[in-house]
Formats: structure tokens, C-alpha cells, sequence
């Protein structure tokens, strides 16, 4: 293998780990925005605690309730 294939493999390697780690970020988020929709669908005052970086946190910023 060359030294420049090397390195685009590492690199590559570097990238999968990225997205493996975002996935279960979203992952986790998605399981929390659900469990929030279910609560609001069953009546219950949902607190709502979601992650920053989604758009019910910006909302929840510029109107809260």
C-alpha cells in the first residue's frame, strides 16, 4: 500500500467513526423526541428537554410557553 492510499484509508476510517457516533447521537435524540410526542398525544404537560441542536429547542427559546 502506498503512503498516499495510507492515509485516504485512515482518513476514511476517521470518517466512519464520525458518522457512527453522530448516528447514535441521532439515534438517542429521536428516541426522546418520541417519548415527548407521546406524552403531549396521551394529554400529559410534556417538559420539554430536548437536545440544543434540534428545532423544538429553537422554538422553545423564541416562544415559550
Amino acid at each position: 500500500m502506498t503512503a498516499k492510499s495510507e492515509r485516504l484509508l485512515n482518513a476514511l476510517e476517521s470518517e466512519i467513526t464520525n458518522v457512527s457516533k453522530l448516528e447514535h447521537a441521532l439515534a438517542r435524540t429521536r428516541v426522546v423526541l418520541r417519548e415527548h410526542a407521546t406524552r403531549l398525544r396521551l394529554g400529559e404537560d410534556a417538559e420539554i428537554n430536548v437536545p440544543a441542536e434540534t428545532s423544538v429547542a429553537l422554538l422553545e427559546r423564541v416562544n415559550p410557553a
